[in-house]
Protein backbone atom coordinates (compact mmCIF):
# COMPACT_ATOMS: atom_id res chain seq x y z
CA UNK A 1 0.00 0.00 0.00
CA UNK A 2 1.30 3.31 -0.87
CA UNK A 3 1.53 6.84 1.17
CA UNK A 4 -0.63 9.47 -0.69
CA UNK A 5 -0.07 8.48 -3.48
CA UNK A 6 3.62 8.19 -3.18
CA UNK A 7 5.80 4.87 -4.00
CA UNK A 8 6.46 3.57 -0.42
CA UNK A 9 4.70 0.73 0.79
CA UNK A 10 3.58 -1.49 3.69
CA UNK A 11 3.64 -4.93 3.38
CA UNK A 12 0.04 -5.97 4.01
CA UNK A 13 1.08 -8.61 6.95
CA UNK A 14 1.40 -5.84 9.07
CA UNK A 15 -1.18 -4.92 11.03
CA UNK A 16 -1.93 -1.37 10.27
CA UNK A 17 -5.34 0.44 9.91
CA UNK A 18 -5.38 2.64 6.31
CA UNK A 19 -4.07 6.39 6.80
CA UNK A 20 -6.99 8.55 6.16
CA UNK A 21 -5.00 12.17 6.80
CA UNK A 22 -1.88 11.15 5.01
CA UNK A 23 -4.16 9.78 2.12
CA UNK A 24 -6.37 12.98 2.22
CA UNK A 25 -9.42 11.73 2.72
CA UNK A 26 -10.03 13.77 6.27
CA UNK A 27 -9.08 10.68 8.72
CA UNK A 28 -7.72 11.79 12.15
CA UNK A 29 -4.19 11.56 12.30
CA UNK A 30 -4.05 10.84 16.28
CA UNK A 31 -6.15 7.86 15.97
CA UNK A 32 -4.42 6.62 12.94
CA UNK A 33 -1.36 6.68 14.25
CA UNK A 34 -2.20 5.20 17.48
CA UNK A 35 -4.15 2.10 15.32
CA UNK A 36 -1.85 0.97 13.11
CA UNK A 37 1.48 1.21 15.79
CA UNK A 38 -0.29 -0.23 18.84
CA UNK A 39 1.27 2.46 20.75
CA UNK A 40 -0.34 6.37 21.50
CA UNK A 41 2.33 7.90 19.24
CA UNK A 42 0.81 11.02 19.12
CA UNK A 43 0.64 10.92 22.95
CA UNK A 44 4.49 10.48 22.91
CA UNK A 45 5.03 12.92 20.22
CA UNK A 46 3.46 15.50 22.15
CA UNK A 47 4.90 14.64 25.41
CA UNK A 48 8.22 14.79 23.49
CA UNK A 49 7.79 18.83 22.22
CA UNK A 50 6.90 19.51 25.49
CA UNK A 51 10.59 17.74 26.83
CA UNK A 52 12.37 19.29 24.01
CA UNK A 53 10.35 23.02 25.51
CA UNK A 54 11.69 22.67 29.05
CA UNK A 55 15.15 21.40 27.50
CA UNK A 56 15.22 24.53 25.54
CA UNK A 57 14.29 26.77 28.59
CA UNK A 58 17.12 24.63 30.72
CA UNK A 59 19.41 25.71 28.07
CA UNK A 60 18.16 29.54 28.16
CA UNK A 61 18.80 29.79 31.54
CA UNK A 62 22.26 27.77 31.76
CA UNK A 63 23.50 30.71 29.05
CA UNK A 64 22.03 32.92 31.39
CA UNK A 65 23.40 31.61 34.38
CA UNK A 66 26.92 31.16 32.44
CA UNK A 67 27.11 34.80 31.21
CA UNK A 68 26.51 36.04 34.84
CA UNK A 69 29.34 34.25 36.22
CA UNK A 70 31.37 37.12 33.91
CA UNK A 71 30.32 39.01 37.12
CA UNK A 72 32.03 36.83 40.12
CA UNK A 73 34.94 35.00 37.69
CA UNK A 74 37.78 37.67 36.25
CA UNK A 75 38.82 36.58 32.66
CA UNK A 76 40.73 33.75 32.45
CA UNK A 77 43.80 35.54 30.86
CA UNK A 78 44.15 37.53 34.07
CA UNK A 79 44.00 34.62 36.51
CA UNK A 80 46.03 32.54 34.83
CA UNK A 81 48.77 34.30 33.15
CA UNK A 82 49.85 35.79 36.87
CA UNK A 83 47.59 35.41 39.66
CA UNK A 84 49.11 38.84 41.57
CA UNK A 85 48.38 42.10 38.93
CA UNK A 86 50.18 45.31 38.06
CA UNK A 87 47.86 48.60 38.87
CA UNK A 88 48.63 52.22 38.46
CA UNK A 89 48.91 54.54 41.05
CA UNK A 90 47.51 57.42 40.93
CA UNK A 91 51.08 59.13 41.50
CA UNK A 92 54.48 58.58 41.40
CA UNK A 93 54.27 58.88 45.50
CA UNK A 94 55.89 56.20 47.51
CA UNK A 95 53.03 54.54 49.14
CA UNK A 96 53.76 53.62 52.59
CA UNK A 97 50.33 52.17 53.69
CA UNK A 98 46.60 50.97 52.93
CA UNK A 99 43.83 50.20 54.77
CA UNK A 100 39.91 49.00 53.17
CA UNK A 101 36.38 50.17 54.91
CA UNK A 102 33.58 48.05 54.23
CA UNK A 103 31.03 50.68 55.09
CA UNK A 104 32.47 52.56 51.98
CA UNK A 105 33.79 49.93 50.16
CA UNK A 106 36.86 51.87 49.51
CA UNK A 107 40.30 51.60 49.61
CA UNK A 108 42.62 54.18 51.06
CA UNK A 109 46.05 54.48 50.75
CA UNK A 110 49.06 56.90 52.33
CA UNK A 111 52.37 57.50 51.15
CA UNK A 112 54.97 60.80 51.68
CA UNK A 113 52.54 63.75 51.60
CA UNK A 114 50.15 62.12 49.11
CA UNK A 115 46.66 59.98 49.25
CA UNK A 116 44.60 58.39 47.16
CA UNK A 117 41.52 56.14 46.89
CA UNK A 118 39.77 53.01 44.82
CA UNK A 119 36.50 51.21 45.24
CA UNK A 120 38.15 48.48 43.33
CA UNK A 121 41.84 48.06 43.79
CA UNK A 122 42.17 48.52 40.29
CA UNK A 123 41.68 52.35 39.35
CA UNK A 124 43.00 54.78 42.11
CA UNK A 125 42.09 58.50 42.30
CA UNK A 126 44.31 60.95 44.13
CA UNK A 127 42.97 63.08 47.10
CA UNK A 128 44.28 65.69 48.76
CA UNK A 129 46.74 65.04 51.24
CA UNK A 130 46.02 64.78 54.87
CA UNK A 131 49.27 67.28 55.41
CA UNK A 132 52.56 67.12 54.90
CA UNK A 133 54.45 64.16 56.65
CA UNK A 134 55.20 60.78 56.19
CA UNK A 135 52.54 58.59 56.96
CA UNK A 136 53.20 55.26 57.80
CA UNK A 137 50.18 54.00 58.86
CA UNK A 138 46.09 53.76 58.13
CA UNK A 139 43.11 52.31 60.41
CA UNK A 140 39.31 51.89 59.56
CA UNK A 141 36.63 51.94 62.50
CA UNK A 142 33.75 50.98 61.91
CA UNK A 143 32.02 52.08 64.65
CA UNK A 144 33.10 55.96 64.28
CA UNK A 145 32.99 55.54 60.62
CA UNK A 146 36.37 57.01 60.39
CA UNK A 147 40.02 56.91 58.82
CA UNK A 148 42.68 58.03 61.37
CA UNK A 149 45.92 57.91 60.05
CA UNK A 150 49.82 58.55 61.70
CA UNK A 151 53.20 59.67 60.50
CA UNK A 152 56.09 61.37 61.07
CA UNK A 153 58.03 64.83 59.95
CA UNK A 154 56.43 68.03 61.07
CA UNK A 155 53.31 68.97 63.61
CA UNK A 156 50.29 67.42 63.68
CA UNK A 157 51.07 63.85 63.39
CA UNK A 158 47.66 62.49 63.27
CA UNK A 159 44.69 62.98 60.55
CA UNK A 160 41.16 61.47 60.53
CA UNK A 161 38.50 61.82 57.25
CA UNK A 162 35.06 60.09 57.11
CA UNK A 163 35.41 59.39 53.35
CA UNK A 164 39.04 59.60 52.62
CA UNK A 165 38.71 62.36 50.67
CA UNK A 166 38.62 65.00 53.03
CA UNK A 167 41.62 65.22 55.88
CA UNK A 168 41.64 66.87 59.40
CA UNK A 169 44.84 67.20 60.97
CA UNK A 170 44.94 66.05 64.42
CA UNK A 171 47.35 66.58 67.23
CA UNK A 172 49.64 63.61 68.18
CA UNK A 173 49.98 63.02 72.24
CA UNK A 174 53.97 63.65 71.47
CA UNK A 175 55.58 64.46 68.22
CA UNK A 176 57.48 60.85 67.68
CA UNK A 177 57.58 59.23 64.32
CA UNK A 178 54.31 57.32 64.39
CA UNK A 179 54.66 53.78 62.50
CA UNK A 180 50.96 51.75 63.11
CA UNK A 181 47.41 52.27 63.87
CA UNK A 182 44.67 49.82 64.99
CA UNK A 183 41.44 50.34 66.31
CA UNK A 184 39.82 48.26 68.94
CA UNK A 185 36.39 47.87 69.17
CA UNK A 186 36.05 46.23 72.87
CA UNK A 187 38.10 49.54 73.82
CA UNK A 188 36.66 51.18 71.47
CA UNK A 189 39.92 53.25 70.94
CA UNK A 190 42.99 53.52 68.46
CA UNK A 191 46.37 52.84 69.48
CA UNK A 192 49.22 53.64 67.67
CA UNK A 193 52.95 52.42 68.47
CA UNK A 194 55.84 54.80 67.59
CA UNK A 195 59.75 54.10 66.70
CA UNK A 196 60.93 57.17 69.23
CA UNK A 197 59.87 59.42 71.81
CA UNK A 198 59.62 59.21 75.93
CA UNK A 199 56.14 57.51 75.45
CA UNK A 200 56.05 55.44 72.32
CA UNK A 201 52.17 54.56 72.88
CA UNK A 202 49.10 56.70 72.40
CA UNK A 203 45.88 56.15 72.44
CA UNK A 204 42.39 57.67 71.47
CA UNK A 205 38.80 57.04 71.83
CA UNK A 206 37.74 59.73 68.36
CA UNK A 207 41.14 60.00 66.37
CA UNK A 208 41.04 63.44 67.66
CA UNK A 209 42.16 63.79 71.33
CA UNK A 210 45.12 61.79 71.61
CA UNK A 211 46.75 60.68 75.17
CA UNK A 212 50.24 59.44 75.67
CA UNK A 213 50.89 55.90 77.08
CA UNK A 214 54.34 54.92 78.37
CA UNK A 215 55.62 51.51 76.37
CA UNK A 216 57.11 48.81 77.42
CA UNK A 217 60.50 49.77 76.57
CA UNK A 218 61.79 51.93 74.90
CA UNK A 219 62.36 49.90 71.50
CA UNK A 220 61.73 50.89 67.66
CA UNK A 221 57.65 49.98 67.86
CA UNK A 222 56.69 49.05 63.91
CA UNK A 223 53.37 47.15 64.33
CA UNK A 224 50.80 47.17 66.84
CA UNK A 225 47.75 44.70 66.51
CA UNK A 226 44.08 43.94 68.28
CA UNK A 227 43.01 40.46 69.15
CA UNK A 228 38.74 40.61 69.80
CA UNK A 229 39.30 37.15 70.79
CA UNK A 230 41.54 37.37 73.31
CA UNK A 231 41.08 41.19 74.09
CA UNK A 232 44.44 41.77 73.91
CA UNK A 233 46.80 44.35 72.02
CA UNK A 234 49.79 43.35 70.52
CA UNK A 235 52.96 44.90 69.49
CA UNK A 236 56.70 44.07 67.85
CA UNK A 237 59.85 46.41 67.53
CA UNK A 238 63.06 45.93 65.70
CA UNK A 239 65.20 46.42 68.43
CA UNK A 240 65.27 46.21 72.45
CA UNK A 241 65.52 43.29 74.78
CA UNK A 242 62.22 42.29 74.75
CA UNK A 243 60.81 42.59 71.24
CA UNK A 244 56.81 42.25 72.06
CA UNK A 245 55.03 43.70 74.25
CA UNK A 246 51.69 43.13 75.20
CA UNK A 247 48.32 44.86 76.49
CA UNK A 248 44.74 44.35 77.58
CA UNK A 249 43.69 47.80 77.23
CA UNK A 250 45.97 49.40 75.53
CA UNK A 251 47.40 51.81 78.20
CA UNK A 252 49.43 49.26 80.91
CA UNK A 253 51.93 47.19 78.27
CA UNK A 254 54.07 44.08 79.43
CA UNK A 255 57.29 43.10 78.16
CA UNK A 256 57.61 39.91 75.95
CA UNK A 257 60.58 37.62 74.55
CA UNK A 258 60.59 37.43 70.67
CA UNK A 259 61.35 33.91 69.65
CA UNK A 260 64.91 35.48 67.80
CA UNK A 261 65.84 38.98 68.05
CA UNK A 262 65.31 40.20 64.50
CA UNK A 263 63.88 43.22 63.30
CA UNK A 264 60.14 42.59 63.85
CA UNK A 265 58.29 44.64 61.30
CA UNK A 266 54.72 43.93 61.22
CA UNK A 267 52.10 41.45 63.27
CA UNK A 268 48.65 40.19 62.45
CA UNK A 269 46.12 38.23 63.98
CA UNK A 270 43.63 35.45 63.26
CA UNK A 271 40.74 34.73 64.75
CA UNK A 272 39.74 31.04 62.67
CA UNK A 273 43.61 30.03 63.98
CA UNK A 274 43.40 31.91 67.24
CA UNK A 275 47.40 32.86 66.22
CA UNK A 276 49.33 35.99 66.06
CA UNK A 277 52.07 35.82 63.21
CA UNK A 278 54.56 37.92 63.06
CA UNK A 279 57.64 38.95 60.19
CA UNK A 280 60.99 40.13 60.15
CA UNK A 281 63.59 42.05 57.42
CA UNK A 282 66.53 39.95 58.69
CA UNK A 283 67.33 36.86 60.70
CA UNK A 284 67.27 33.19 60.70
CA UNK A 285 63.83 32.39 60.51
CA UNK A 286 62.12 35.59 59.81
CA UNK A 287 58.24 34.86 60.93
CA UNK A 288 57.11 34.02 64.71
CA UNK A 289 54.09 32.80 65.84
CA UNK A 290 52.36 33.06 69.26
CA UNK A 291 48.91 31.63 70.55
CA UNK A 292 48.51 33.84 73.17
CA UNK A 293 51.10 36.69 72.12
CA UNK A 294 53.44 35.58 75.22
CA UNK A 295 55.50 32.54 73.80
CA UNK A 296 57.08 32.42 70.34
CA UNK A 297 58.07 30.15 68.25
CA UNK A 298 60.44 30.66 65.16
CA UNK A 299 58.74 29.48 62.18
CA UNK A 300 61.13 29.94 58.69
CA UNK A 301 60.35 32.01 55.83
CA UNK A 302 59.70 31.29 52.24
CA UNK A 303 62.54 33.16 51.59
CA UNK A 304 65.40 35.53 53.39
CA UNK A 305 63.75 38.86 52.03
CA UNK A 306 63.23 41.84 54.02
CA UNK A 307 60.00 40.91 54.89
CA UNK A 308 57.58 44.47 55.61
CA UNK A 309 53.46 43.52 56.19
CA UNK A 310 51.98 40.38 57.06
CA UNK A 311 47.65 40.34 56.65
CA UNK A 312 45.32 37.73 57.01
CA UNK A 313 42.51 36.53 54.44
CA UNK A 314 39.65 34.14 56.60
CA UNK A 315 38.44 33.40 53.43
CA UNK A 316 41.02 31.66 51.80
CA UNK A 317 42.48 31.07 55.09
CA UNK A 318 46.11 31.77 54.61
CA UNK A 319 48.43 34.47 56.10
CA UNK A 320 49.98 36.45 53.27
CA UNK A 321 53.23 38.57 53.64
CA UNK A 322 54.56 41.14 51.51
CA UNK A 323 58.51 41.74 51.23
CA UNK A 324 60.99 44.51 50.72
CA UNK A 325 63.53 42.66 48.47
CA UNK A 326 63.54 39.44 46.47
CA UNK A 327 63.71 38.46 43.12
CA UNK A 328 60.15 36.90 42.09
CA UNK A 329 59.11 35.51 45.66
CA UNK A 330 58.50 39.02 46.94
CA UNK A 331 55.12 37.45 48.33
CA UNK A 332 54.44 34.38 50.73
CA UNK A 333 51.80 32.54 52.40
CA UNK A 334 51.09 30.35 54.66
CA UNK A 335 47.68 28.34 55.70
CA UNK A 336 49.40 27.58 58.97
CA UNK A 337 51.70 30.69 60.17
CA UNK A 338 54.34 27.67 59.87
CA UNK A 339 55.05 26.24 56.33
CA UNK A 340 55.16 29.12 53.81
CA UNK A 341 55.30 29.15 50.07
CA UNK A 342 57.05 31.61 47.93
CA UNK A 343 54.88 33.49 45.53
CA UNK A 344 55.85 36.10 42.45
CA UNK A 345 54.98 39.82 42.78
CA UNK A 346 53.51 41.27 40.31
CA UNK A 347 56.73 43.24 40.28
CA UNK A 348 59.86 43.30 42.07
CA UNK A 349 59.02 46.03 44.07
CA UNK A 350 59.65 47.13 48.13
CA UNK A 351 55.98 46.19 49.03
CA UNK A 352 55.16 47.85 52.26
CA UNK A 353 51.09 48.17 52.19
CA UNK A 354 49.08 45.25 52.49
CA UNK A 355 45.41 44.47 53.61
CA UNK A 356 42.72 42.00 52.25
CA UNK A 357 39.38 43.17 51.35
CA UNK A 358 36.79 40.21 52.52
CA UNK A 359 33.97 42.15 50.37
CA UNK A 360 35.85 41.95 47.61
CA UNK A 361 37.69 38.57 48.38
CA UNK A 362 41.07 40.33 47.43
CA UNK A 363 44.31 41.23 48.48
CA UNK A 364 45.80 44.94 47.89
CA UNK A 365 49.64 45.95 48.16
CA UNK A 366 50.97 49.48 47.47
CA UNK A 367 54.91 50.03 47.09
CA UNK A 368 57.72 52.68 47.93
CA UNK A 369 59.04 52.80 44.79
CA UNK A 370 58.75 51.37 41.06
CA UNK A 371 57.00 52.80 38.07
CA UNK A 372 53.84 54.80 39.07
CA UNK A 373 52.13 51.84 37.14
CA UNK A 374 53.18 48.96 38.63
CA UNK A 375 52.99 50.43 42.33
CA UNK A 376 49.75 48.82 43.43
CA UNK A 377 49.20 45.43 42.81
CA UNK A 378 45.85 43.25 43.62
CA UNK A 379 44.92 39.68 43.74
CA UNK A 380 41.93 38.89 41.76
CA UNK A 381 38.58 37.93 43.16
CA UNK A 382 38.81 34.74 45.63
CA UNK A 383 42.62 33.48 43.85
CA UNK A 384 46.00 34.03 45.33
CA UNK A 385 48.61 34.80 44.86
Amino acid sequence: MAFGGGGSSIPETLPHTHNAALSGDGGDLSETLTDMNGVALYSLITDNSAAVALNTADIAANTAAIAGLDEIIPPLPEVYSTRWVSREAATATGWECVTWSPELTLFCSLGSDDCMTSPDGITWTQRNSPGNLAWNGIEWSSDLSLFCCVGSWTANRVATSTNGTTWTSRTAAENNYWRSIVWSPDETLFCAVSSDGTNRVMTSPDGITWTSRSAAEANQWKSVVYSPELTLFCAVSSDGTNRVMTSPDGITWTSRSAAEANQWKSVVYSPELTLFCAVSSDGTNRVMTSPDGITWTSRAAAAANEWHEVTWSPYLGIFCAVSETGTNNRVMTSPDGITWTSQVSAADNPWKGLVWSPELLKFVSVASSGTTATKVMNTMAGTCC
